[in-house]
């Protein structure tokens, strides 16, 4: 085969390439790069570079300025399907660093509830703020981590020794020792009860201004009271849960009684 004939074959494979490789640069600039589209670029640049390394020392003619397109059209091809690769690799290095990173979520505590003594007020281990130690100076007693269950018609002696606080009903003869009484829509003390903030100190609840009852909207989740007992302490009982018209959760501190 004569040179001319040979350059005449490279001269119809040229323009095919170049179509192949206008498909593949649309290919993967809509987002369908695969190997076809890199072998077709590379071919072209291949054939490109053939027919320029041809034409070497000659006149300048289509056959060159075809060759150029080539090589300029595989090359972009070229470069096109390896950085679209390249930023899929490092989308999906990316997405995977994020799957792997932790979400931290709430858990709750479900309590033990357990009836105490023949009363129908109950101790419930629920979550609840740390309370002073028994051992604290001027702490008379809390309930700890266990709040008293106040059922509707009881009532709780505040000033008690008792593990269920002298709890009884509001009909039964203990019922004059109860410092706070449910009747399912309000809380009755029996000397005075005065709502104030979650951390009260004693300083405030004696300068706090009192009332004997707390009313169906005051009784709910989170109110707090300060209570005066028949021992002359003074309380301070947090509501922690409140399902109205059935039970009362609270968290209790009292006082020693100053002298």
């Amino acid at each position: 085969m004569t040179e001319n004939e040979s350059g005449h074959g490279w001269r119809w494979l040229l323009p095919i390439s170049l179509a192949a490789d206008v498909s593949a640069v649309l290919a993967v600039l809509s987002g369908s790069a695969s190997t076809a589209a890199l072998v077709i670029g590379v071919v072209t640049l291949l054939i490109g570079v053939g027919l320029v390394a041809a034409k070497i020392g000659k006149p300048v003619d289509k056959v060159v300025v075809l060759a150029v397109a080539g090589i300029i059209a595989g090359t972009a091809t070229v470069t096109a399907v390896t950085t679209r690769a390249l930023t899929a690799t490092t989308a999906r290095a990316s997405d995977t660093t994020t799957s792997t990173t932790g979400t931290t979520g709430t858990t709750g505590t479900t309590g033990t509830t357990g009836t105490t003594g023949t009363s129908s007020s109950t101790t419930t281990a629920t979550t609840t703020a740390a309370a002073p130690s028994e051992d604290a100076p001027g702490i008379q007693r809390t309930s700890k981590d266990k709040p008293i269950q106040l059922t509707d018609g009881y009532g709780v002696d505040l000033d008690s020794k008792a593990l269920d606080w002298g709890a009884a009903r509001t009909s039964s003869p203990d019922a004059s020792k109860h410092d706070l009484k449910y009747d399912g829509s309000y809380l009755w003390a029996s000397k005075d009860l005065a709502p104030v903030k979650a951390d009260a100190t004693l300083e405030d609840c004696i300068t706090a201004g009192y009332d004997h009852v707390a009313r169906y909207e005051e009784v709910t989740t989170g109110a707090t009271f300060c209570v005066k007992t028949n021992g002359k302490s003074i309380a301070r009982v947090h509501l922690a849960n409140v399902v109205p018209g059935d039970v009362l959760a609270l968290d209790v501190l009292v006082w020693t009684p100053r002298p």
